[in-house]
């Protein structure tokens, strides 16, 4: 079970993004699905899961994206290994406000490396102002939706807890 939900959760996360993302566009923001499902997974669950969740979703997105092939996986992991270190317990799970900074910051974080190599693959990009507006918009956004997705994470993991193939 936990295999099929590490599989359908962040391919569903990166369809997502691709057919909602552009819908649900606030002030020029939007919300990074993928980082958004494996922030909260690797909050919830720790970093060994959340970077495949991760992988998975940022492959997927790039795939449907057609940016360049890896971009948006390579700038993915860093930001979900961050926020998934350290001791994982169900009994004592990251307080709300906690998982909700640190899976914004992912996203932040993810949104940053990824104009980055934009950037260094000579893509265009919008002027500075606007694309500094955008970032820390989305890791705001993402951050914000991660107050919904990280209790869903929580009771994932807890459901699935005895099956952990990792």
């Amino acid at each position: 079970m936990r295999i099929a939900l590490a599989l359908a959760v962040p391919l569903t996360a990166a369809l997502l993004q691709g057919a909602i993302g552009p819908l649900a566009v606030v002030g020029g923001a939007f919300p990074n699905m993928p980082i958004l499902v494996a922030g909260s997974w690797s909050v919830a669950a720790g970093a060994r899961e959340g970077l495949w969740w991760a992988f998975i979703a940022g492959l997927a997105t790039d795939l449907l994206s057609g940016g360049p092939l890896g971009a948006f996986t390579v700038a993915s992991l860093p930001g979900v290994l961050l926020v998934g270190l350290g001791e994982r317990s169900p009994a004592r799970p990251v307080p709300l406000l906690t998982a909700i900074l640190a899976v914004g910051a992912a996203a932040l974080l993810t949104q940053l490396l990824y104009v980055g190599i934009l950037s260094f693959l000579g893509q265009p990009l919008p002027s500075a102002a606007l694309l500094a507006a955008q970032t820390v918009g989305v890791g705001i956004y993402t951050g914000a939706l991660a107050g919904v997705a990280y209790p869903l994470a929580r009771v994932g993991r807890r459901l699935t807890e005895q099956e952990s193939p990792f």
